[in-house]
């Protein structure tokens, strides 16, 4: 039966102390394995001419001897890969044992694992359905009472990790107290409700080893479900099963020496909670943020790799960009990173995917742009930005542009064009030539040549072939004409809903200033404006460097004539005061205050809020507000709610519930990895952030986020190395959120 399905799950319960292989499926036609790598999950799947890893590199801790549920699971937008009931990594290949027709199936073949259960079906499993066939963690010691039996408390001493986990609720706002308190021979520990926020201190004789806060609004009466983990480096507090706080350091009841009492519902002086505490437990093992969900029940996020390493044989995709258009079809684009996964100087191209029933399936993959070489000497283009004119329902993607060998760091000044509008071209000797919109060549006195470059960039000489002006210096034998070594900023569009699209235009000159060395895009999404004066104003963000190539300023360009022709506005960093100091992105020069990639959203009054990457001390998102359609800037200021590890931000407008909100993603902490991506959402743009959520508490590094014809909320989000994954979720999954803080 297993080998005769094209869809299905397999669930398998276990436990490991060590690595190894878990399944291993063989067939004439290809090979599916699963395995405990590193403390994680691991897999691959050959099948046909295609090759994919399952790297779940965020399961970590499978190794720890506890029970664990593993399921795959193939459907129609691919494989997915589960760990204790929740989604740990997903792969566009369809391929399950009917497609291998496998012959031979194996679990724990070394006989090395423990293996208590293994399932299959002949349909894939719901995500809700594979939560409730995963095994849950039981706890050490359970509270009968308020207090431990001595012997619980006991052997709570013994303990250098673990958890506690409590279900409490206070009797209103403004109530709080201690919620679990242990007292032992060296010290105390804390798990308490203060001010709406939860905390978790410990003392050790005269030092605190742990004082920690998690700020929000769970004294709101209701129920909630909070877990302190502490272990692997880290203390964790998670709230209804949704990490709120990381921080490095463990402590835990070890820390307090031998353990005399431990309390549930008030403190050791008696003390009770406002409130109550209806149950809670001890756990001897280091939860993960699936185990947590797990034990809370949380309903699971849909998601699926829509862009993953090894998809049309690429190394790698990068940098989302996601667009729900007016007709309510859904765009998808990302940079294709063919044999390396690096950014410019490599061979990268430009591909995009559409979803004509919401983002629910979706089509294949589509070259737009690609440039000709090929690994790190390769022509590139990188970092797409998009957004509609919703008075016409042209659809544009601005894009940066490389030539051969170059990329942001090593680009030269200049536009690469004269102050006539035509590109600049120079032969092996130096010589100056000016390039035709036709692809007539003429020396730069004015003299025709024998020259002629096509719109692909190849040159011919009399009609040979003569290079192409794109590639490295030395890649082509014939070479004869090569651009300025520059950066380029490229306009494509659509009027077909993605459907075709036109032959890139070359907006440089129009937007780039000679002083620049690099001009490029932010990525994600551009915005026009529905209000205000500037009512159809198409903005998109992007920032610039000028000779020195180390600091950076951000701006916009803009476009009032549909598209026709785009103007840059001024920087927020054009004089803006810094210490005393007035800036100026001409002639900056001090990092901290470099303004990076950004995102736009619309205020309500028609003003543009950019909030921005940046290198300031603060560690916090820097923003600023147009009043004039991004032309010019108010003052800088830093969102003291929005940490900034100096990765990209992405801000939408949404509507939710008959009001208009302002939804902000972006990855907030150094794990030490780029991570925890946190999504945030603000009904009075931006001055407050009242729902925050942790999407992904590990990998998670640049985002584009569109809203669904039905609401929902799409996140095309990236671990950096395996891909680009779309997540699809109600606005409720945010607004339920009490976290006041990510």
């Amino acid at each position: 039966m297993v080998g005769s399905d094209v869809e299905g799950t397999v669930h398998i319960d276990f436990s490991t102390t060590i690595d190894g292989p878990l399944l291993d499926a063989r067939g004439k036609r290809g090979r599916i394995t699963l395995e405990v790598t590193g403390g994680r999950m691991n897999g691959w799947i050959r099948c046909n001419d295609e090759t994919r890893q399952l790297d779940a590199e965020d399961s970590i801790g499978i190794d720890d001897g506890q029970p664990h549920s593993l399921a795959l699971t193939v459907d129609e937008t691919g494989t997915h890969l589960f760990v204790d009931g929740y989604e740990a990594f997903s792969a566009t290949v369809h391929a399950w044992f009917s497609d291998i027709e496998v012959s031979s199936l194996m679990v724990d073949p070394r006989r090395i694992m423990q293996v208590s259960r293994v399932t299959f079906w002949g349909a894939p499993l719901s995500n809700t359905a594979v939560v409730a066939e995963s095994l849950t963690v039981s706890p050490l010691i359970q509270f009968a009472a308020a207090e431990l039996a001595p012997r619980d408390a006991k052997r709570c001493g013994s303990l250098n990790g673990g958890a506690i986990r409590a279900r409490y609720r206070t009797r209103g706002e403004g109530q709080g107290g201690a919620i679990v308190e242990a007292e032992g021979s060296n010290g105390r520990l804390s798990l308490a409700i203060e001010d709406g926020d939860i905390t978790y201190t410990v003392t050790s004789g005269d030092n605190v080893v742990a004082d920690i806060r998690a700020r929000g609004r769970w004294d709101d009466g209701d129920w909630h479900d909070v877990v302190l983990v502490s272990g692997r480096g880290a203390l964790e507090l998670f709230v209804d099963g949704f990490q709120t706080l990381h921080s490095t350091g463990t402590a835990f009841f070890r820390d307090i020496g031998d353990v005399q009492r431990v309390v549930v519902g008030a403190d050791l002086e008696g003390t009770r909670l406002f409130g109550e505490a209806q149950s809670a437990m001890i756990y001897d093992s280091v939860l993960s943020d699936h185990q947590v969900k797990r034990l809370a029940s949380v309903e699971p996020i849909h998601t699926q790799a829509l862009f993953d390493t090894g998809m049309d044989g690429s190394r790698s995709y990068r940098i989302p960009a996601l667009l729900t258009l007016e007709s309510g079809l859904v765009l998808a684009g990302a940079d294709q990173r063919v044999s390396i996964a690096n950014d410019s100087p490599n061979d990268i191209n430009f591909v995009m995917r559409r979803s004509t029933d919401g983002g629910a399936t979706w089509e294949e993959a589509k070259v737009l742009l690609e440039y000709p070489g090929s690994g790190r000497t390769a022509a590139s283009v990188i970092d797409s930005v998009i957004v509609q004119d919703k008075n016409t329902g042209r659809v544009f993607v601005l894009i940066d542009q490389f030539p051969g060998g170059y990329g942001q760091p090593n680009v030269e000044p200049g536009t690469g064009y004269d102050e006539q509008g035509r590109m600049v071209l120079t032969d092996r000797h130096d010589h100056r030539y000016l390039l035709g919109t036709d692809g007539t060549v003429i020396s730069e006195d004015g003299t025709a040549t024998d020259y002629h470059v096509a719109r692909d960039g190849n040159v011919t000489k009399n009609s040979q072939p003569a290079g192409n002006i794109h590639l490295a210096t030395g890649e082509d034998p014939h070479e004869s004409l090569l651009s300025a070594r520059t950066s380029y900023v490229l306009l494509i569009h659509s009027d077909d809903d993605g459907e075709t699209w036109s032959d890139p235009e070359d907006i440089t000159p129009q937007v780039k200033e000679e002083w620049m060395r690099f001009f490029g895009t932010s990525p994600g999404n551009g915005i026009q404006l529905t209000r205000g004066k500037h009512q159809g104003r198409l903005i998109f963000p992007v920032y610039y460097n000028h000779e020195e190539g180390r600091t950076f300023s951000c701006a916009v360009i803009f476009s009032d004539d549909a598209g026709s022709t785009w103007t840059r506005g001024s920087s927020p960093n054009d004089g803006r005061q810094l210490d005393d100091v007035e800036l100026s992105s001409r002639r900056l020069e001090d990092d901290r205050g470099s303004l990076h990639e950004s995102a736009l959203v619309e205020g309500r009054d028609g003003s543009v809020h950019v909030y921005m990457r940046n290198q300031h001390p603060s560690g916090r998102v820097a923003h600023a507000v147009s009043t004039d359609g991004g032309q010019s800037w108010g003052e800088v200021d830093y969102v003291a709610q929005i940490a900034e590890i100096f990765s990209q931000p992405n801000a939408i407008r949404v509507s939710y519930d008959g009001r208009e909100a302002i939804v902000f993603a972006n990855a907030s902490q150094m794990l030490p990895f780029r991570g925890r991506g946190v999504l945030r959402m603000s009904f009075d743009d931006g001055t407050t952030w009242v729902h925050n959520r942790v999407l992904n508490p590990r990998h998670h590094v640049y985002q584009s986020m569109a809203q669904l014809p039905d609401g929902r909320l799409a996140v095309l989000w990236e671990r950096e190395w395996q891909g680009l994954f779309l997540s699809v979720l109600p606005l409720t999954w945010l607004t339920s959120s009490r976290s006041t803080d990510g």
